[in-house]
């Protein structure tokens, strides 16, 4: 490589870059030279100075590739002054490299056989560069769900508005305002593809459940009281993570209950109950990338649920979608507004465009006609744009915040980067919304020593291990990152500090094991069914717990097991797995968590820690919103303001092709 000769010399002239970075482009370029077809024109050899912006595309690539984008588009880089630092100073740390314009850019990578159709690691298409593999990714799930937009099931409008009725009996007499839920379970019934998004409370799970009614409905001509020759609908239930299968089973689970006096208890019983993994439906392969269903084995199901959505990953999604048939309904149901998936993709984001930019006339007729709606008043909801998202369904009514209540405003504002807002609503938040909202500062002792005795010192005296996991349940604390002063492993250890004092316990600054611990596991064992994110309590064994694993002949009441909850059975029932703690993969102890794992939970009250470093990368207004969003009747956090003003202005930024789908 004539540009550096080594990733130190790289390391001196960029910031931040990595060693991955530096031998990822060492290498595409090295493999493009190599190749007999890399140029069109092979006459023509590559300048030191094409070598010299190439070398860096493919650095920015890489770079971006560990940021979470899908791609790098030519107008990020062009004319712009790319891994420049300045130091505390003021004087230039890292020179940085300067991109030419966007033509120059243009020529230097057309040169290259680079397009879709050649058979490089390297694609540029459409204005952006890819590495191969995530290129694939995205068109054959952008392809997929183009091919299902344009899927109608051939069910009669007549026998949806028969059976919109008997799910929403009282919206017809308050048609003051237009019910949204309504609207999300008639735009999903005549559809393969849908699309259901809504921040906290807004009713996500309890439309989904009439959704997953009205199409046994129709299956069965229950609304018609027809005769039906249909075999019956496979529904399932997945969700990214096991905690979010767990919440979903279970919030399926509640309002499946709350509609005995609505429905027919034959199409209640209809609708499964029991959600799953993704990586479980899909069938782990040990020692594998590949699943067990792909596009030559297809799962199954009829209607497939994916709950979540935020937190799935581009490569995972197109996975999921590689495995369904062409004529599975699929539902995907999410908080667009959350964090992105760890992994790379922001799929979620991608296609459900915020604000809803309305539906197309044909569709806007079918909604008005099946729920009995002026056309006018449900135009009306939307912006007039030349682009419809006809597969787009939003609700917008929290019924856990109300419009007064502090969480859900500092939520509002938030999200839409009202920075001096949240924060003022935050300040004045000790004295008007102090039952909901509090801001802290100084030290931990000040203001956490008080929850960790209210909330965490009762978990190991509880009389039985339901009750210490719903204690458990009540409360967590929130960090931005793992380490640092603030980060989830210093807060753990902190905590288990504060309890062994308390309590009397020799354990504070080991890392022993200990009655009551809670603990997450970190790594996944497809064996054990445990994964990482599921979180458990280390306790003492005894025969009136219930338990369903392999290990209940191990039981001892002298000896610590750990438990696991699994979803609730339809009668209310808990049931855990029960597992020797020698027998886990690895796991850590759990007071405090990132923000990122705690997507798909909610705890009754909130603690919520940011960084002093008020440049911290991580800090964004998504990431502040999702901490935000998992409480639902108490939050505490604890920031500076110019640390708190910072993240709202931040907002995570994702590239990708998959946004021109729709």
């Amino acid at each position: 490589m004539h540009v550096y000769n080594s990733f130190f010399q790289a390391q001196q002239q960029l910031v931040d870059i990595e060693a991955i970075d530096y031998f990822f482009a060492k290498e595409m370029l090295t493999a493009l030279k190599e190749s007999t077809e890399i140029l069109t024109k092979p006459s023509i050899k590559l300048s030191i100075t094409q070598e010299q912006i190439l070398t860096h595309v493919f650095f920015a690539l890489s770079a971006s590739l560990r940021a979470g984008h899908t791609c790098l588009p030519l107008t990020e880089l062009a004319q712009q002054h790319w891994a420049v630092a300045v130091d505390d100073q003021g004087q230039c740390s890292h020179q940085g490299f300067m991109f030419p314009d966007k033509d120059t850019l243009f020529n230097c990578l057309t040169v290259l056989n680079i397009s879709a159709d050649a058979q490089h690691p390297i694609v540029f298409e459409n204005n952006r560069v890819y590495m191969r593999r995530y290129y694939q990714f995205e068109q054959t799930l952008a392809n997929d769900i183009k091919s299902r937009l344009t899927q109608r099931l051939p069910t009669s409008a007549e026998n949806i508005s028969r059976v919109l009725q008997q799910l929403f009996p009282l919206v017809n007499e308050q048609a003051q305002e237009i019910d949204w839920q309504q609207i999300a379970v008639a735009n999903a019934m005549n559809k393969n593809f849908t699309v259901i998004v809504g921040g906290p409370g807004t009713g996500k799970t309890y439309t989904v459940t009439k959704l997953l009614a009205a199409l046994v409905m129709l299956n069965t001509n229950t609304a018609t009281n027809e005769l039906s020759h249909n075999p019956a609908l496979e529904i399932a239930l997945v969700a990214p993570t096991g905690k979010a299968a767990q919440r979903l089973s279970e919030s399926i689970i509640s309002a499946i209950t709350g509609f005995k006096a609505l429905i027919n208890g034959d199409v209640l019983a209809a609708i499964p109950t029991e959600a799953k993994t993704i990586h479980r439906v899909l069938g782990v392969i040990p020692n594998s990338p590949n699943f067990r269903h792909d596009q030559n084995n297809h799962l199954s199901c009829d209607v497939l649920l994916i709950d979540e959505v935020s937190m799935v990953d581009l490569p995972m999604m197109t996975r999921l979608f590689r495995a369904l048939k062409k004529e599975t309904k699929i539902i995907l149901l999410g908080d667009a507004d959350q964090l992105p998936s760890v992994a790379v993709g922001s799929v979620l984001a991608d296609i459900a465009p915020r604000p809803h930019s309305g539906y197309s006339p044909a569709n806007a007729n079918y909604l008005a006609q099946v729920c009995q709606l002026d056309v006018q008043q449900l135009n009306h909801a939307f912006k007039q744009t030349d682009t419809y998202s006809d597969h787009l369904s939003c609700l917008i009514t929290s019924r856990r915040f109300d419009s007064e209540g502090g969480i859900g405003r500092l939520a509002a504002h938030v999200i839409k980067g009202e920075h001096t807002q949240s924060w003022q609503l935050l300040q004045a938040a000790n004295e008007k919304n102090k039952n909901q909202l509090a801001l802290v500062e100084g030290d931990l002792h000040d203001w956490l020593s008080s929850l960790i005795k209210e909330y965490y010192q009762g978990i190991s005296r509880c009389d039985s291990l339901d009750d210490a996991f719903a204690l458990f349940a009540k409360f967590r604390i929130l960090c931005v990152t793992r380490q640092g002063e603030f980060g989830v492993d210093a807060i753990n250890q902190w905590v288990k500090e504060q309890l062994a004092v308390n309590t009397y316990q020799p354990w504070g600054q080991s890392h022993q094991n200990y009655h009551g611990m809670p603990i997450m596991i970190s790594e996944n064992d497809y064996r054990l069914g445990l994964f990482n994110g599921d979180i458990g309590l280390l306790w003492h064994a005894n025969s009136n717990t219930s338990t369903n694993a392999s290990d209940n002949a191990s039981l001892d009441s002298n000896h610590l097991m750990a438990f696991f909850e699994q979803p609730k059975t339809a009668d209310g029932e808990t049931h855990y797995k029960t597992l020797l703690p020698s027998r886990l993969p690895k796991y850590d102890s759990v007071y405090a968590m990132t923000i990122h794992k705690t997507q798909g939970s909610e705890f009754a009250h909130v603690a919520m820690l940011l960084p002093k470093q008020s440049n911290n990368l991580l800090l964004s207004r998504e990431l502040l919103y999702t901490g935000i969003t998992r409480a639902k009747t108490q939050l505490t956090i604890a920031s500076s303001k110019q640390t708190w003003q910072q993240g709202v202005i931040s907002a995570v930024k994702r590239y990708s092709g998959l946004k021109t789908v729709g």
